[in-house]
């Protein structure tokens, strides 16, 4: 049996005018609502889905390009199909975290049935360029199964009703079965749930599926039910999935489980014929049980006690004992305890005849004691061993597991048993019987047998040795010869031409027998040659009697190859299967680019991609991803195939590298038919042709950070190109699109002829754009998208008309800041003078005016003049402009009175070419005044601390003591007429003397203008003298 499937190519999208060539698209994935609700997506060679509503293809494809989904049914009629607009640079998606150009259409959910999803893409005339096809299987309904139930659950198990009571039973594998597993997609797995009593999840795991049977089986003998003493109700519930997506639960079934036996370790007592002792109920003559201790009968006599609640008769999952070599009784019970009474021969505690015996399980617990056996006792036989008389090995043990078939036929002409020596005649039994006299150890039974060619068969006889009344029989000892040439393996087999795995399904008959000794022993794959041969992979499933095995033949060495599959049971039996023929190509393709290493290209037609391979005539490339430029930028890539193995590369938006560290690198993939994968990168510098702006600009332009759309003086847009040219000089004419790309590293998102653009999008800027009527030029106005962001914008323009230049300008943001400066900017009022002035903070590039008719004539983006307008300035200070350093500044000159925190504050305004007064930006600072007191000093010329009384007349005249130069008055009209007339900035100042307290005896110069006291004093004692300075 061999399936085929479709491969997948793979695809990526571009931003150009496409040439001639078959343009590479891909059906990248398809979204769509799941029936239980759930938002799926899906790769294209998924093959298989569960589709509601309705489904959203992504597909890419490169510019001037659109795309086509359709859906068809199996005779090729269609059933629904969309078609996408013209793409442009803007049609941009998204897919598995990388981007491409291309688009997403819907198309309503088909009903369950076999597809064809066709992906096509377009020219702008419609007709077809390419077309993909891919499988789909649409199926919405979830797997069902016929059967549900554990094999192998005999020994009391019980499997039917609300509740499974179920235990390890016997030496089979018991498992849950799950059978009749059908659906209209393949099943993709089943889990098996177990749920503690509490509702809490124990067991989440995945079961041996068996595709070619339907079947799925979880083993439950160790490992999947926590340790359990039939005391905890659980719940279990299967899985089931299917390649579509869907998945059924089963219904919740109760299970309990008995793996807890707790038998007792040792017996309770020992028979003692002498003794009277009552050791509990119903065990007269018995004596505690120590290690050691002597018996004193053979066969021996034990007691044993069991808890009640451990006791089946009280509890289900209680234990129960079986004593095939003598008697097992219940003799007596209490309110805590069961008692029991065993006899057996010495020696014999074989388990196959004794044992303790669990509930749902053929035992449980051995039988252990350490007793040693009273001189006066008759000793038991003991068997040493039994040999078999092969016809090809002679004597031999009769433990030969899994005798190969090539040595069949084999006969067994006679039985050797060996034993210890007895005083009495010991009576052998193995397939006959024989006598060993009294002293000797062994005797031979005539007894033969074949294993003969084309048959099967188990040879597991138990061997025993009796005294002559049979009262005492030896430990027994069982044959294990076991032997299959009738039971061969059984294949069929599955390959997918496109994965290239294959599988075998072996079906081995009579798995289980001969306790599980008869069973697959393995599977392979080999040559014509009988030459093993080992790709990766192996067994995935064993379901009992029915095997699953599963190889990647891609990972075989690379050759050509006539495959036999293999399988071979335990004893023997070896089925081969012819396959079919298949080359093995490991040699990845041989990939060749045209641009070398650090090279710098204009345009991406530069770079010319070859693709061969030895064996496969058409290798594919499978992605080509550009990585870097000055944003670094990753996009994919789409291509065309010029020739055969002969790629070039459609356009995406790339920012030229105009400096050092802005290479892109180009990383193409491709593959041959086997998956053989080779890449290659190459580094490289992309220096496309330039538009260059019509005003000399060098390709930074300088704009408020403001939402104003400024325009030049004489009225021309922000951005005006000299005429766009093409490769051999033409001025470019007819009308075309233009698009505008805001690198991804953008600090500020701009409005571009209307359109906003965030960092790293792209948006058609003009629409058919008439570049005959423009001569060729572009004329676009420019603005900030939000205010007040300062920071760099590189701006991509570009048009759809074949191999035209790009153009690129980085647009810096400014926001209209002072530095403002003072002498001080603490100062004390009247005395100290203000002189502030305004500079252009660093990065501002408008000169300061407080001209308005200056910053009007100037031109807002070449050679901006701000508008410099103070809103609040000290008391007495007025605006002035003055020469800082031969460069006229804006400021403010005077002094301060009012005693405080006195605003500084200003507002810078822009004109644009239109007229339009814009603010572009405020600032403020605080300028601190303190008092003028005690900032002046004036002290008497001479020593007037002491004088005489009457006879001496004296003079007192003033100096300036301290403080700045104070033209001193005692007149205040005088100055107060100074003040007025003082001109703006002028450091002179008049102060103003006024005595507070004159001694008697002391007059003012009436002549004088400054102060001077002339006179004597009367009277003896200390006489104040008082002034003020203001």
């Amino acid at each position: 049996m061999i399936n085929f499937k479709p491969k997948i190519p793979a695809m990526l999208g571009a931003l150009a005018v496409l040439t001639a060539g078959a343009a590479h698209a891909e059906l990248l994935e398809y979204t769509f609502k799941a029936p239980d609700g759930t938002q799926r997506s899906l790769t294209p060679n998924a093959n298989y889905a569960n589709p509601t509503g309705n489904i959203s293809f992504a597909l890419s494809a490169g510019i001037d390009r659109k795309v086509k989904i359709s859906v068809l049914r199996s005779d090729g009629t269609v059933v629904s199909t969309a078609t996408s607009h013209l793409l442009g640079a803007t049609d941009r998606i998204t897919v598995g975290g990388k981007s491409y150009y291309g688009a997403e259409l819907q198309l309503p959910a088909p009903v369950g049935g076999a597809y064809t999803i066709r992906a096509e893409i377009l020219a702008s005339d419609g007709s077809t360029v390419q077309t993909d096809e891919y499988p789909l299987t649409v199926d919405v309904t979830p797997p069902t199964y016929s059967s549900l139930a554990p094999v192998y659950s005999n020994y009391g198990q019980v499997t039917s009703g609300d509740v499974w009571k179920l235990g390890l039973g016997g030496s089979e594998d018991n498992a849950f079965l799950l059978s009749g597993i059908s659906d209209e997609s393949p099943i993709k797995g089943v889990k098996a749930k177990l749920y503690r009593q509490d509702g809490s999840l124990y067991k989440d795991v995945s079961v041996n599926y068996d595709d070619a049977n339907g079947q799925a089986r979880q083993s439950f003998q160790s490992g999947f039910f926590p340790a359990s003493d039939l005391d905890e109700v659980f719940t279990l519930q299967f899985e089931i999935s299917d390649s579509a997506g869907n998945s059924y639960l089963s219904p919740r079934q109760k299970v309990m489980f008995d793996s807890i036996t707790n038998a007792p370790s040792a017996p309770f007592g020992v028979y003692d014929p002498s003794s009277t002792n009552n050791l509990g109920p119903g065990l007269t003559g018995f004596v505690a049980y120590t290690e050691g201790m002597t018996v004193k009968t053979n066969p021996i006599k034990l007691a044993w006690r069991v808890p009640r609640d451990n006791w089946h008769e009280y509890r289900e999952g209680g234990i129960n004992m079986t004593n095939a070599l003598g008697e097992m009784s219940k003799v007596g019970e209490d309110a805590s305890y069961v008692y029991l009474v065993t006899t057996a021969p010495y020696g014999n505690t074989d388990g196959n005849y004794w044992r303790w015996v669990n509930f749902g399980q053929w035992g449980g617990g051995g039988i252990a004691y350490n007793l040693t056996l009273s001189p006066s006792a008759p000793k038991s036989p003991r068997l040493l061993g039994v040999d078999y008389n092969y016809s090809d090995i002679g004597w031999s043990s009769f433990y030969r597991y899994w005798v190969n078939n090539s040595v069949l036929p084999v006969t067994v002409s006679s039985i050797r048993v060996k034993v210890e020596p007895r005083p009495y005649v010991q009576t052998a039994v193995h397939r006959g019987s024989c006598e060993i006299p009294v002293g000797q150890d062994s005797c031979v039974i005539a007894n033969s047998f074949t294993m003969a060619k084309g048959t099967t068969g188990y040879v597991h006889d138990n061997a025993t040795v009796f005294n002559p009344d049979k009262s005492l029989r030896s430990n027994p000892l069982w044959a294990e010869v076991n032997w299959n040439d009738q039971h061969y393996p059984q294949l069929s087999q599955q390959f997918d031409q496109n994965s290239k795995v294959f599988t075998l399904f072996v079906n081995q008959p009579g798995r289980g027998a001969y306790f599980d000794r008869l069973r697959l022993r393995s599977a392979w794959i080999e040559d014509s040659k009988g030459n093993k041969l080992s790709p990766t992979g192996g067994l995935i499933a064993n379901n009992w009697e029915n095997y699953t095995y599963q190889w990647d033949l891609k990972t075989l060495p690379e050759g050509q190859y006539s495959l036999v599959a293999a399988a071979e049971e335990m004893h023997g039996p070896l089925t081969r299967q012819p396959m079919f023929q298949i080359t093995s190509d490991r040699t990845p393709p041989t990939m060749t680019l045209s641009v070398a290493d650090g090279a710098a290209i204009q345009t991406l037609d530069d770079v010319v991609i070859t693709l061969a391979d030895a064996i496969d005539p058409s290798p594919k490339l499978t992605s080509i991803a550009l990585v870097g430029g000055p944003a670094n930028d990753k996009v994919q890539l789409s291509w065309r195939e010029e020739s055969k193995g002969r790629f070039r590369l459609e356009y995406p938006v790339m920012f030229p590298s105009l400096k050092e560290g802005e290479s892109y690198t180009l990383t193409v993939s491709g593959e041959d038919a086997q998956g053989n994968a080779v890449q290659k990168a190459v580094g490289f510098e992309y220096k496309p042709r330039q538009v260059m702006l019509a005003d000399g600009m060098d390709g930074k332009v300088m704009v408020p950070a403001v939402t104003h759309e400024f325009v030049h003086a004489d009225g021309k847009r922000i951005i005006e190109t000299k005429p766009l040219t093409l490769s051999d000089g033409a001025v470019v004419t007819g009308s075309y699109d233009v698009f505008a790309t805001l690198r991804s590293d953008a600090k500020v998102p701009l409005v571009v002829n209307g359109v906003r653009i965030e960092p790293g999008q792209t948006m058609g800027i003009m629409s058919q754009h008439d570049f005959g009527a423009s001569g060729g030029r572009l004329s676009i106005p420019v603005k900030p998208a939000v205010p007040d962001v300062v920071g760099s914008s590189s701006l991509l323009v570009m048009t759809s008309a074949p191999n035209s230049p790009i153009l690129v300008v980085d647009i810096n943001t400014w926001k209209g800041t002072a530095k403002l400066s003072a002498e001080s900017w603490t100062i004390r009022q009247v005395i100290d003078p203000v002189k502030i002035y305004a500079l252009p903070e660093s990065g501002v590039p408008c000169r300061f005016t407080t001209k308005e008719d200056v910053a009007m004539a100037a031109d807002p983006i070449r050679d901006p003049v701000c508008l410099l307008q103070w809103d609040r300035t000290p008391d007495e200070a007025e605006q002035t402009t003055q020469d800082n350093n031969g460069m006229k500044v804006a400021g403010l000159v005077g002094q301060a009175v009012s005693i405080g925190e006195q605003p500084v504050e200003y507002s810078l305004y822009l004109f644009s070419g239109d007229g339009s007064k814009v603010k572009v930006g405020s600032g403020s600072q605080n300028l601190t005044v303190t008092t003028a007191y005690g900032s002046v000093g004036y002290t008497p010329i001479d020593d007037i601390a002491q004088v005489n009384r009457v006879i001496e007349d004296f003079d007192v005249n003033f100096k300036q003591s301290k403080g700045p130069d104070c033209s001193i008055t005692l007149s205040a009209d005088r100055a107060k007429k100074e003040a007025a007339n003082k001109a703006v900035g002028s450091a002179s100042r008049a102060c103003l003397f006024e005595w507070q307290q004159i001694p008697d005896g002391l007059v003012q110069d009436p002549l004088s203008e400054s102060p001077s006291l002339s006179g004597s004093l009367a009277s003896n004692g200390v006489h104040p003298l008082g002034w003020r300075v203001s």
